[in-house]
């Protein structure tokens, strides 16, 4: 988690045995992951935000997780949701 968010790596095919990837994005200022809480917006069921860097520190991301503009958040979805999941950040 901690190696994926220091480098440029935006895709990564990591999880063995899945077609699950993993995504990194830098949240834009009014993107529409900002505009609640993770539980609320309804973010696709077939992804899930697994962890949010907030300046110096990292977390896992929670229901109750409210995403801000310049976070660095791991999402882990099938590919049919990644276009989706790309929404919400833009």
């Amino acid at each position: 988690f901690r190696y994926t968010m220091s480098t440029d790596v935006s895709t990564i095919k990591c999880l063995t045995g899945s077609d699950a990837e993993v995504l990194e994005f830098i949240v834009k200022p009014g993107a529409p992951i900002t505009k609640g809480k993770l539980k609320d917006i309804g973010f696709p069921k077939d992804a899930i935000v697994g962890g949010v860097v907030r300046g110096d520190n990292a977390f896992i991301a929670k229901g109750d997780t409210e995403i801000k503009p310049y976070d660095r958040v791991v999402v882990f979805a099938l590919p049919t949701a990644i276009n989706k999941v790309g929404k919400y950040f833009n």
